[in-house]
């Protein structure tokens, strides 16, 4: 079952058929802890990792999305960061894939992807990186 220290395997299951856990890598939970740290220790909210096929479709995830394959988690920004810093911490891990959704209220909140789509290894250069 993949958990990590602030992750428990019901956070990281799909929300809709409560399944997966055990399919979330285990790099990216291991960059997810380094984020956290590297953040100041502040808490993570996981808004989806898993995603069975079924609730990737019904949210309107792509077919092949690393989501269904256990190697990507959404993010809420904390509290304590601005969207812009929080990007910028996640930046400065190996994630393979990062995902740029800030709200666009008063807040100034939002959320990133995060993926290890390639095992987790990359540096900037080779990144996939995109906004929404």
């Amino acid at each position: 079952m993949a958990t990590s220290e602030h992750f428990s395997a019901s956070e990281v299951a799909c929300h809709h058929c409560g399944r997966g856990a055990e399919i979330v890598s285990s790099r990216l939970l291991e960059l997810v802890e380094k984020l956290r740290a590297n953040i100041g220790g502040y808490p993570l909210q996981c808004n989806c990792a898993y995603r069975c096929p079924s609730h990737n479709a019904a949210v309107g995830g792509v077919q092949n999305s690393q989501h269904v394959l256990g190697t990507a988690m959404d993010i809420q920004c904390p509290s304590q960061l601005t969207i812009g810093q929080f990007r910028w911490y996640c930046e400065q891990l190996p994630f393979d894939g990062i995902g740029y959704y800030p709200w666009t209220d008063e807040n100034g909140g939002g959320f990133i992807h995060v993926d290890v789509r390639w095992g987790g290894i990359s540096d900037s250069s080779n990144r996939a990186y995109w906004e929404g």
